[in-house]
């Protein structure tokens, strides 16, 4: 290759974004749709500077941050290579957060951060089958499975159901238990929600990310064996941190 790509030239003609920046984005969207597979070793330096026609520093800050994204790492004398993809989070009438638990043989560690009480809105209202207005349950916790998949929840519950939910998540470290305790044994998935925000400070504070770090949120309505709405829940997810998965089958 005799000159720059056309994300290079393009790059160094705006100059709004700093190019390593624009090659990381480049190889990481390449890593995340697994057109480059865990364990598979990145081009060289000296491929990637002629690949984007830009020099050897440039692109070495590119890899540093990939290797900070938790995307790849250097191997002292054999080059760089992805790591393992994250745990993949399914999502089906029975998820629970319970599977990626048990898939990273980690121990559930629900902390309670947060509990207040206010009036539903229209939206929570309708999700949950209560009336407007009607007093909800805001519980907030951070769960963490492994230091590496950290999870900041919202759980909204009918007080007049489950008042006092908070001290039993409290107390299990688990969302599971809490609701066994209020006699919900069985419950399922009936919808998801999934979009992507900018974590508020106290969130951003709990994951240990930057504010200016996009978080996966995934929203979400359970449903008891009775089909009554139990909960709606937020969840949110690190960037990069898990793989959500959605069967049609």
């Amino acid at each position: 290759m005799s000159g720059p790509t056309q994300m290079g030239a393009d790059a160094m003609a705006n100059n709004r974004f700093p190019v390593w920046r624009l090659i990381q984005s480049e190889l990481e969207a390449e890593i995340r749709s697994g057109l480059i597979g865990p364990g598979d070793q990145l081009p060289s330096e000296s491929e990637l500077a002629e690949r984007f026609g830009v020099n050897r520093h440039t692109v070495r800050t590119a890899l540093a941050n990939l290797a900070i994204a938790g995307l790849a790492r250097a191997r002292r004398g054999r080059g760089v290579f992805v790591e393992d993809r994250p745990p993949e989070y399914r999502i089906s009438r029975e998820s629970r957060w319970s599977e990626i638990e048990r898939e990273m043989n980690a121990t559930p560690s629900g902390r309670l951060v947060g509990v207040s009480e206010r009036p539903a809105s229209a939206a929570v209202a309708d999700m949950l089958a209560i009336g407007l207005g009607a007093p909800v349950l805001l519980v907030e916790t951070v769960r963490g499975s492994t230091p590496a998949l950290l999870i900041y929840s919202y759980h909204v519950f009918d007080r007049a159901r489950f008042a006092g939910i908070d001290q039993a998540v409290a107390r299990t470290g688990s969302y599971t238990e809490a609701l066994a305790a209020f006699g919900v044994e069985r419950f399922y998935r009936a919808s998801t929600w999934i979009d992507c925000r900018m974590p508020r400070p106290r969130e951003a504070e709990a994951l240990s990310i930057p504010l200016d770090a996009p978080v996966l949120v995934m929203m979400y309505v359970d449903r008891d064996a009775g089909d009554r709405p139990i909960l709606y829940g937020n969840a949110v997810i690190p960037n990069g941190s898990m793989v959500v998965r959605v069967d049609t089958l």
